[in-house]
């Protein structure tokens, strides 16, 4: 079909679609009464006050109205949570691996990778394995006495938790919470120097580890400071006897079986209330140690009583959220170690919910890792709830629109208006009954058909992606906000209608906004304040791990004893007092004739393109324009190579071919014009790179966020050159 019947067939389609709105408006507007959902839309109980000790700051909180009764919220930690929860509820679900397999590409023989990581057919069994609450507890306790045979007691001893996702990390984390021992998280897509330097600054005595890093392990141990005991979970699917031998002779190593074997040995030894004390609130629960986009890791100090104060603001939320947000089915496929995913499934077990273990690459029925005729994780779970990432959503909206175009050339184009025309009447208020059920509902099945709230977070999410995704799945889609330092501290609200936004603080929370001169942003701004967010609240870190100078720089106590931290992140408020990311502080650059150009926020934006898998943008001191890397998109770069007659080329040739390179340039050009991106905003020069940005070579964070500055460093030379010419 041609580019002008494609215009027409649309032009037909508008007018039948805008008679029947205008007929029926009078009925929609009666049935649906949208001024009542606009009306709700417009005030989310945040409140405003000056603060008493400094009349020049005002700080904005957001009290909860609702009088909850929740058991939950009578208890200041989690052992005494635990010890009331019913033990028959099935909580954990496990899908078994039954084979791997590595992907090669059909014309090349060259492994297939995504994120840096082989790509492998997953073959897993055709349902979910689960766990009672009590299984959950016995193991968590079977391994809690088996560590303390091995002379783990409680806080301040550290056990290191450095693996990937799995039941048994899980089960290793109620046990250490319990037991009150600092768990230590190391990401599994740390470097070797992150590694190394979380096990050395931590000195933690014992790790868990999966079969799989212990190579990691032993190409380290040479430079680790102090002696460690290795526990690892096997892997029936990977053999690294021979690592297992080489580190048998440095450290003791076991299985996790074996410490949960012995701790059920004799267990009248050591009473259950001696096992899991009651924790002081200021006992450091966690060490987290950030991939961070910049630099070392950082070990945020997390204490019981910020655990337990963002777990309450959960309960809040939830109940705001329907409780949709927890007493639900919930795929974990976010990392454990980071306190995103950590937060999550600890809320998850501490009521009814159910959650199921899965993987990006396996989720979905057109996941990079599906067996073909086998079913994904979602459509076995059917969650009703998830939180996602970005860059997560950003390539869920890719694939939906790569399977219209691969239908017809007017699908795309239709989809397209049709969502438009959602997204402006919903925003007056309205429902799209027809549309959600011919148009949504389909693309809904592909989650499960059940999913109703997505909760994104880690970074600022496009405003377009937004408002597609929740669109075209027909859910509440809402954005947070928060860091490590000081847990998830602020959230849209269900009723928001807008876009971009980051709601406001969790019930607990306050923030307070202040100047950035350097950057020209003022709390006395028009129309709006602007200035670096600064959070307050029982979540506030303890501060960074033997960091005092680094500590001292960021957080703040104030004279009733409040703690507050430094984001460095940039916001705007706006005249509901929600709040919008607009910077960051480390990030905002400026052009020699005076310009200032936020690299976040353009990235951010052509990510949405369907030729860009990642994009960084690069600045020079000496230059007013801007360039970009961008890890292309695989699949959507030899679908061009095949339209421009040059399938014949590898992946490594598309990226240099000339013509090629031009082409994604002048719709990336074409992209951020549409998107209001001023001229020197929109890279003038533009590289297609062949290497993978992924956590395992350092160049994206486990939350699949860009590390800007080891991404500079290792395009150096790509990145002076482009400038030079």
């Amino acid at each position: 079909m041609s580019k002008l019947l494609v215009q027409l067939a649309l032009l037909q389609t508008k007018a039948i679609v805008n008679s029947y709105t205008w007929a029926t408006l009078p009925l929609y507007a009666a049935i649906q009464r949208p001024w009542r959902r606009v009306k709700r839309s417009k005030s989310f109980g945040i409140i405003s006050k000056i603060d008493p000790n400094d009349s020049s700051r005002i700080i904005y909180s957001r009290p909860s109205k609702l009088k909850l009764d929740h058991p939950n919220l009578r208890y200041n930690s989690f052992t005494e949570m635990m010890s009331h929860l019913d033990h028959k509820w099935e909580i954990f679900g496990v899908r078994d691996i039954i084979d791997e397999q590595v992907q090669r590409d059909p014309n090349t023989g060259e492994v297939i990778k995504i994120d840096g990581r082989d790509l492998k057919r997953i073959k897993l069994a055709d349902d979910y394995r689960w766990y009672t609450v009590g299984d959950v507890l016995s193991r968590a306790e079977a391994l809690a006495r088996g560590l303390r045979r091995m002379g783990i007691n409680k806080c301040p001893d550290k056990v290191t938790l450095y693996a990937e996702n799995s039941f048994e990390w899980f089960c290793a984390s109620i046990a250490l919470i319990r037991m009150n021992v600092t768990t230590v998280t190391l990401l599994p897509i740390l470097n070797d120097e992150g590694v190394l330097y979380g096990l050395n600054q931590s000195e933690a005595s014992t790790v868990i580890v999966s079969q799989d890093l212990l190579p990691r392990l032993e190409r380290i141990s040479p430079q680790l400071n102090n002696k460690l005991s290795i526990i690892y979970v096997p892997n029936k699917l990977t053999d690294t006897s021979d690592t297992i031998e080489k580190l048998s002779k440095k450290f003791p190593i076991t299985t996790f079986d074996h410490v949960m074997k012995i701790g059920n040995e004799n267990p009248e030894m050591i009473t259950t209330e001696e096992l899991f004390p009651i924790p002081d609130p200021d006992d450091v629960a966690l060490i987290m140690y950030t991939s961070g986009t910049t630099g070392n890791p950082k070990g945020v100090m997390l204490t019981h009583k910020n655990l337990v104060a963002s777990y309450k603001n959960i309960i809040y939320i939830n109940e705001e959220c329907g409780s949709l947000l927890i007493n639900t089915k919930y795929p974990a496929f976010l990392p454990m170690a980071h306190l995103y995913g950590y937060s999550l499934n600890l809320g998850h077990f501490c009521v009814k919910s159910k959650i199921g273990l899965c993987s990006p690459n396996t989720m979905l029925n057109s996941s990079p890792s599906h067996v073909p005729g086998q079913i994904g994780d979602f459509q076995l779970l059917k969650p009703e709830f998830f939180g996602g990432v970005p860059l997560m959503l950003e390539r869920m909206l890719k694939e939906i629109y790569r399977q219209l175009e691969s239908r017809s050339p007017l699908a795309a184009p239709l989809f397209t208006y049709l969502m438009d025309y959602k997204i402006r009447w919903t925003g007056r208020g309205f429902q799209t009954p027809i549309i959600d059920r011919l148009i949504c509902k389909p693309i809904n099945q592909k989650f499960g058909g059940n999913l109703q709230l997505l909760l994104v977070g880690s970074a600022p999410l496009n405003d377009r992606t937004q408002a597609l995704i929740k669109a075209a799945l027909n859910i509440t889609l809402v954005q947070g906000y928060g860091a490590t330092e000081v847990a998830p501290s602020h959230v849209m609200v269900q009723d928001d209608l807008k876009y971009g936004t980051s709601g406001g603080p969790f019930h607990s929370v306050s923030h307070y906004i202040k100047d950035w001169p350097e950057g020209g942003y003022r709390t006395t701004d028009k129309p709006n304040p602007r200035g670096e967010i600064v959070v307050g609240g029982d979540t506030v870190a303890a501060g960074y791990y033997k960091m005092p100078k680094e500590t001292e720089e960021s957080f703040i106590t104030d004279s009733d004893g409040k703690r507050w931290f430094e984001t460095g992140d940039i916001v705007e408020i706006l005249p509901d007092l929600t709040l919008k990311i607009i910077d960051r502080k480390k990030e905002l650059f400026k052009f020699p004739n005076g310009e200032f150009i936020s690299p976040g926020k353009v990235e951010s934006g052509l990510r949405s393109s369907i030729y860009v898998e990642n994009i960084c943008v690069c600045t020079d001191s000496f230059c007013n324009f801007t360039i970009a890397l961008i890890a292309p998109n695989h699949r959507a770069l030899k679908e061009l190579a095949d339209k421009m007659n040059k399938s014949h080329l590898n992946f490594e040739q598309q990226c240099n071919d000339a013509e090629i390179v031009d082409t994604v340039h002048k719709s990336l050009i074409e992209l951020g014009t549409s998107l209001g991106y001023a001229k020197i905003e929109i890279p003038s020069r533009i590289r297609l790179v062949t290497e993978e940005w992924s956590q395992d070579n350092n160049l994206l964070t486990a939350t699949m966020k860009m590390r800007r500055r080891p991404v500079n460093d290792f395009y150096r030379d790509e990145i002076k050159n482009l400038f030079a010419n």
